[in-house]
């Protein structure tokens, strides 16, 4: 993996398209939905990966948030592994 980014915050590693962030949120968010590892992945609708991760027996959360690119959620897998969903514009 590459290094793509790297701040006193966050390293975040790529390859092949695949993103993985370590890091401290910017902002203070619920427990459940804080990973120190997330993983991130693009889905073609959060609508339907979020009913998915729900049917798999993992958790959807609310709330989504939004840039000019893309907008994301956050859902558990059945692990309880806290994974961002995005899907772009």
């Amino acid at each position: 993996m590459q290094i793509a980014r790297e701040t006193p915050e966050l390293i975040s590693l790529v390859k092949d398209g695949f993103n993985i962030v370590i890091h401290t949120p910017p902002f203070d968010m619920p427990a459940a939905q804080f990973s120190a590892v997330k993983l991130f992945m693009t889905v073609d609708s959060l609508v339907a990966a979020r009913e998915k991760a729900q049917q798999l027996g993992g958790k959807a959360f609310d709330g989504e948030w939004s840039n000019p690119i893309f907008t994301v959620c956050n859902i558990t897998d059945s692990d309880g592994n806290v994974i961002q969903l995005r899907e772009f514009s």
